[in-house]
């Protein structure tokens, strides 16, 4: 889809001026200032180059999240041409200061489980992840986000003891570029909060944290189980949260999400003292995305 038919002109009119007003800092529990980041998967739900027709070229994505009401956005690797080169970087920091947006978070995963068992196969994705911390570093982001395997094959304690090992050593590479790891709750081990909670303690590193999901607990597949309680999930990692992934699909017209409620999870992070980064995920198809990611913004600034 063209980027000026994607930006649609109706949605200053059937979500009102205020959707779209800018929205650089919420104060929060006293001193805290909550930023709201769009994430880019509301927006382009494939990668690597490959052609979404109803989302946006990756290289327009500042100047369509500022036409949205967002002054911060979080990256993900797989938006990004492959084999991505410098001067392709250097148009994304330009067209981000042209838009008047900064970064966030880098959100990466998926090419590799730092947790690995296999030595060979985690040193190689610790490498992988580490380029991305350079990345993330050049576009000016807080944060890099990892995850620590998604399905389960070893035991808890073993998975543990690898895990601590892959993130600590990216943890310390992310300290270097002056940048914070945030592991996900992204399922599998993951998804488990006193396991999340372990990994934390064990590394003990100042710059290492979580990125909470209110939706990604399914512990194991086939058949799936879940963490029976996401409110509570959230509670307990919340001394080490300091980004939120907020999911929406769907809307009641009172504008409430229809699977969260997001006042009784914004309340919870109240106990999350590093708080800083909240980041809209729409992935719902009933709205249009950019109503989607709007209706989510606007949900988070009132219950904030």
């Amino acid at each position: 889809m063209k980027r000026r038919t994607f930006i649609n002109s109706s949605i200053t009119g059937t979500l009102g001026v205020m959707g779209l007003s800018s929205f650089n800092s919420i104060p929060l529990f006293g001193q805290q200032n909550i930023k709201i980041t769009i994430t880019p998967w509301t927006l382009m739900r494939t990668g690597y180059g490959q052609k979404d027709p109803l989302g946006i070229d990756v290289f327009d994505y500042p100047a369509v999240a500022k036409s949205l009401g967002f002054d911060y956005i979080d990256h993900e690797m797989f938006h990004f041409p492959p084999n991505l080169k410098e001067e392709q970087l250097q148009s994304m920091l330009d067209n981000m200061k042209t838009a008047g947006v900064k970064s966030a978070v880098m959100l990466t995963g998926g090419v590799g489980d730092i947790g690995d068992a296999n030595p060979v196969k985690r040193k190689k994705a610790i490498e992988t992840y580490k380029y991305w911390v350079d990345v993330a570093a050049t576009l000016g982001c807080k944060a890099i986000r990892n995850v620590c395997g998604e399905f389960i094959t070893i035991p808890h304690e073993e998975k543990l003891k690898y895990a601590l090992e892959g993130v600590s050593e990216l943890g310390t590479y992310a300290a270097s570029k002056n940048l914070d790891l945030l592991i996900e709750n992204h399922n599998g081990y993951s998804s488990d909060p006193e396991w999340m909670i372990a990994l934390m303690e064990g590394v003990n590193q100042k710059n290492v944290g979580v990125l909470g999901d209110f939706t990604n607990w399914t512990l194991e597949r086939n058949p799936d189980t879940f963490y029976p309680d996401p409110y509570k999930g959230i509670e307990l990692l919340a001394p080490y949260i300091r980004a939120v992934s907020a999911k929406s699909s769907d809307f009641t017209q009172e504008g409430e999400e229809v699977t969260t409620n997001y006042q009784k999870m914004f309340d919870i992070l109240k106990k999350a003292p590093d708080f800083e980064f909240a980041g809209v995920e729409f992935f719902g198809e009933a709205l249009s995305r950019n109503q989607g990611a709007i209706q989510t913004k606007r949900l988070i600034e009132k219950v904030l």
